[in-house]
């Protein structure tokens, strides 16, 4: 593709514009959210914990580094597969280990522990994980939230659809489920180099801008070290576009094979809002045939997923049973519209977003889309148009997210963004690279931070999870009060529920409390257990729970959960702090 030059922007200019821009969206963020305080979500927890101050830090270098930036800076080798594969290894390789390193080998979201547990049963070539008769009574406790309604009396299975956990079942079958998410992260950043090298075939500083982009993304690594669908949903964007620029039969028939995969990840929604600006595109470039055929896929992707998919579980499993199904297409299309409703956080989320991808990414996709010649565009000649409405989509559907490093609903246009920014700086920018590499360098000290802080906000929730495991009891009911978000520590090991078999004691009855301190050994895990362990503070007034606890404190069974005892010298020092 050739991107013809225009008058440069200068550098300098351009840190200071990303600067002020993102000053006055950060003020903006941070007035609405926790001065006028319009809902204090886990979103925005996370955002004063983690993002404001990385953002505040990124802005202060931002300006500092502005007067510097123009220039040339160091030379770098044509980008060519024996220098760009080796770094895609290097970044899956870290992805691979952060997950034991940063998130200690612990899923700290209910999304992530669902996909495993799913991952789990189909690794046993399973649909769905029966429930042993002395538990269904207490199936809810169990499985709190995120289970499919489908035969629930009689099985537990994911909400989501089956993709994603089966991609981890596959590696998990092969050695390592963690090894997924490093895949698809490799994948989806070889596939973003395909596709830079074929609109930039002139422009190597452009292929390299993309590439430096999206390797220097925190939220795309980070989140590839964890369960979570959206490095899925980024790699297969990324093949999806590769294979539609390949053109022909064989590439636009593979691309509508990977949409369909790409539909059954989790939830079949987001691949037709990626690929619908690209139909919009081949029908303004007068290519029928090609656009015709992608509604086709959209078409299918509905059908298959959900159409067949609910029908084949109802079939499989049984009716909907607890909760009523949700998973027809006006259940999904109204869902959207009303969490557009009540839970549009745009943000906070974009506020999250900028923070977890390079500083100068959004500056550099702006100037993408003022590089499109717009006359060309309403011809369909300027990919840049279908690339700019998805990432306008990506950011506009700012649901509120719950946990995530960076904003994870955004996650498949972060290919897109890279692009656009390849493309703002082939028109505007001419091959002098220091303004990116001093972003590049302003992005690692900021993603430290962000690491750190994150390793800090999940060590207390592994640290708890551990205790929990390593209990000799039966059972053992966590009561969630006083710590944020303990219900999510309601989980079986690797995905299978057993000994200790968790469940939250606020689902349970009198009468189902009774029955399991007669029958089983259980013990409690509490805010006098998790609080020392440094899970965050919050309260829950729950006066039920309380007569339960009365309850069980007059049965004598209120027994807390207590850490393991140390099995060597070196252990017991560890544990009483070297005072002994």
């Amino acid at each position: 593709m050739y991107v013809p030059p225009a008058r440069p922007v200068d550098a300098r200019r351009l840190l200071l514009a990303g600067a002020i821009g993102l000053t006055l969206w950060l003020g903006a963020t941070f007035l609405w959210h926790v001065t006028y305080r319009q809902g204090i979500s886990l979103a925005v927890i996370l955002f004063l914990d983690q993002d404001f101050p990385a953002l505040l830090g990124g802005l202060l270098l931002l300006t500092l580094a502005a007067p510097f930036a123009e220039g040339m800076g160091l030379r770098l080798p044509a980008p060519r597969a024996r220098v760009i594969v080796p770094l895609i290894l290097s970044f899956g390789l870290i992805a691979w280990a952060g997950h034991y390193w940063l998130f200690q080998n612990y899923s700290i979201s209910r999304d992530e522990e669902v996909a495993r547990f799913a991952a789990a049963y189909m690794r046993e070539g399973l649909f769905a994980r029966p429930i042993p008769a002395e538990w269904e009574a207490y199936r809810r406790a169990i499985m709190p939230e995120f289970f499919s309604p489908f035969g629930a009396a009689d099985y537990w299975t994911a909400a989501y659809l089956p993709v994603n956990s089966a991609i981890q079942a596959l590696f998990w079958q092969l050695g390592d489920p963690n090894l997924a998410g490093p895949a698809l992260l490799m994948a989806g950043l070889f596939a973003l180099w395909r596709v830079a090298l074929h609109l930039f075939p002139t422009r190597r500083d452009a292929v390299w801008v993309t590439m430096l982009l999206g390797l220097s993304s925190a939220q795309l690594w980070v989140t590839a070290m964890t369960p979570y669908a959206m490095t899925g949903h980024f790699a297969l964007n990324m093949i999806w576009l590769a294979l539609v620029l390949r053109g022909g039969v064989i590439g636009h028939v593979s691309a509508g094979a990977v949409a369909v995969l790409a539909a059954g990840l989790h939830q079949w929604h987001f691949p037709p809002i990626f690929i619908a600006p690209f139909i919009l595109w081949m029908l303004l470039a007068r290519r029928w045939t090609a656009a015709a055929f992608h509604i086709v896929v959209l078409a299918a992707i509905v059908i298959v997923w959900a159409k067949l998919w609910p029908g084949f579980l109802v079939q499989s499993l049984g009716p909907a049973a607890d909760v009523r199904p949700s998973a027809g297409v006006a259940d999904k299309v109204g869902s959207l519209f009303e969490r557009l409703g009540d839970r549009w956080q745009p943000l906070v989320n974009l506020s999250r977003f900028v923070a977890w991808n390079n500083i100068l990414m959004v500056p550099l996709a702006t100037l993408g889309v003022f590089a499109m010649r717009w006359r060309s565009a309403l011809r369909g000649q300027e990919i840049a148009l279908p690339l700019a409405l998805g990432c306008f989509a990506g950011c506009a559907l700012a649901l509120a997210q719950g946990y995530g490093w960076g904003f994870r609903y955004a996650h498949g246009f972060i290919g897109p963004f890279c692009l656009l920014a390849g493309l703002g700086w082939a028109r505007f920018r001419p091959a002098a690279m220091r303004s990116l590499y001093l972003g590049v360098v302003i992005t690692l000290v900021m993603s430290a931070f962000l690491v750190w802080r994150t390793h800090v906000f999940v060590a207390p929730y592994a640290a708890s999870h551990r205790m929990i495991d390593a209990s000799k009891a039966d059972v053992v009911l966590v009561d969630p009060r006083g710590g944020l978000y303990v219900t999510d520590l309601v989980r079986g090991r690797d995905g299978v529920p057993g000994r200790p078999m968790v469940m939250n004691l606020g689902m349970l009855t009198l009468n189902q409390v009774d029955e399991l301190c007669e029958h089983y050994v259980v013990e409690l895990f509490d805010r006098a257990e998790f609080r020392p362990l440094g899970v965050p503070l919050a309260r829950w007034n729950l006066g039920r729970m309380d007569a339960l606890r009365a309850h069980m404190k007059a049965e004598g069974c209120d027994k807390p959960v207590l850490p393991p005892l140390p099995e060597t010298i070196e252990d017991a020092f560890n544990a009483s702090g070297d005072v002994l």
